[in-house]
């Protein structure tokens, strides 16, 4: 079986099949000869794992999609279950239920007593530890899988809010508290949102599996395509006022508030699946590590940060709502370029982070040298800050070793650890006592 396995590792290194630009589709069939073969016989050995590794590296194939892969192709009574992302959506659903149903519940059942919004969020906090884990306890919780469905019960919940915007539904509008069943019904709508898109983002990533960093990055993207929506929108149509005290047609301009808000809502809303549905023709076919989809998210931010300052630069009027159009805009073109500059590498978790604070640091170098020589003018002054992040970036990149795309094939998977441990310690007497610590580890890769 080993010798059939390193016969294909060496007939697809022979075939030159380790170039940068090798078809995904054609990778996944090479691996998938090399994957059955090994798996003939029930069960992968250590030896067939080092040569599937090998087989891993020199095709370039980033862990994260050799990993779904095999996923997949294991048979199901045989696979071992992932739960390294068990652990994030746990702690998020905690969170939503003691913020929201925590005083959601009493809410709707109208309850005057404050100590049923408090006994309600201590109730509902310990309720969804325990439902979390009773519904993932035997379930594939890959890290992926954790972020789609992490991302789909916020984007539910967006939608709730919106719905709610669209039907006029607000929890006691101007204070009136007598339109009990609107209230109510705004409540619902918020609760039922959240687990509606928590299965939303569940079922699209079993019917499309995408990797961890493929996962980041389409609902980085899927969030981008909504911002930048409502950016475009209220540049077009400014927000008009609610209430004037010198104008008598108060209603006239409360209904043309309200028409505004509901047009917002509406675009915001039509724009995400839409961006959900291009942006992963993005990403499908590209082996983004985690720590790509990083840099994807640092490339927006600069990206913004940086195009408003030189806006400031360029330009000394304009209204603000064009203003933050043209940073998003910026934005996204930032990320089209960091997505060119990390496309033949694996960033890591450690580099990623890495480039954010050389980054980050490069532009606060700028701005400080401004301020000892005394720089007062704004342009100037956002000038050096530009130049210093530019610096920045290009000296963190050049003293990082990122390797070639596939390179983490070998890179464990957890960046952090924290774990129990003891230490001895001599007391009196020379006796030995055992103190309880832990053991804390950072690996930057």
């Amino acid at each position: 079986m080993k010798a059939i396995l390193a016969t294909l590792v060496l007939l697809i290194l022979v075939s030159g099949l380790a170039a940068q630009e090798t078809d995904t589709l054609r990778q996944q069939s090479y691996y998938k000869q090399a994957w059955d073969a090994a798996m003939e016989n029930g069960k992968i050995t250590n030896e067939e794992r080092a040569l599937l590794d090998i087989l891993v590296n020199s095709m370039l194939i980033s862990v994260d999609s050799s990993r779904a892969w095999e996923s997949r192709w294991t048979p199901m009574q045989t696979r071992q279950v992932d739960q390294s992302g068990r652990w994030p959506l746990v702690l998020q659903n905690i969170a939503i239920g003691s913020g929201l149903y925590g005083w959601g519940v009493p809410y709707v059942l109208h309850a005057e007593d404050g100590r049923w919004y408090v006994g309600g969020v201590m109730v509902s906090a310990g309720t969804a530890f325990y439902l979390t884990y009773e519904y993932t306890k035997n379930m594939e919780m890959s890290h992926a899988r954790t972020q789609m469905m992490r991302y789909g019960s916020l984007l539910g919940l967006r939608y709730g809010i919106g719905l709610n915007t669209l039907l006029e539904l607000e929890a006691y509008p101007d204070g009136d508290r007598s339109n009990n069943d609107a209230e109510t019904l705004w409540m619902w709508m918020l609760m039922a949102s959240v687990p509606a898109g928590h299965y939303g983002g569940e079922y699209l990533f079993d019917k499309l599996e995408p990797s961890n960093g493929q996962a980041w990055a389409w609902t980085m993207w899927t969030g981008i395509s909504g911002l930048t929506s409502t950016l475009i929108f209220s540049a077009i149509n400014s927000e008009p006022d609610r209430y004037n005290e010198f104008d008598s047609r108060t209603d006239d301009r409360d209904n043309e508030w309200q028409r505004w808000r509901k047009q917002f809502a509406l675009t915001e809303l039509i724009s995400y699946p839409i961006g959900a549905y291009f942006s992963y023709g993005l990403v499908k076919d590209k082996q983004y590590s985690f720590g790509d989809a990083l840099m994807l998210m640092q490339g927006w931010g600069f990206g913004f940060m940086n195009t408003m300052m030189l806006q400031s630069i360029l330009f000394d009027d304009g209204d603000e709502e064009t203003f933050f159009m043209v940073a998003g805009l910026g934005a996204i073109g930032s990320t089209l370029a960091y997505d060119r500059m990390i496309a033949p590498h694996d960033y890591s978790f450690g580099q990623s982070t890495l480039m954010l604070l050389g980054s980050a640091s490069g532009t606060a170098f700028g701005f400080g040298t401004a301020i000892l020589l005394d720089v007062s003018d704004p342009e100037p002054m956002l000038t050096l800050a530009l130049a210093g992040y530019a610096a920045g970036t290009r000296l963190t990149r050049k003293i990082l070793d990122v390797k070639p795309d596939g390179s983490l094939a070998y890179a464990e998977s957890h960046q952090v650890s924290l774990v129990p441990t003891v230490f001895p310690a001599i007391g009196s007497h020379d006796s030995v006592t055992l103190i309880p610590a832990l053991d804390l580890r950072i690996s930057f890769k």
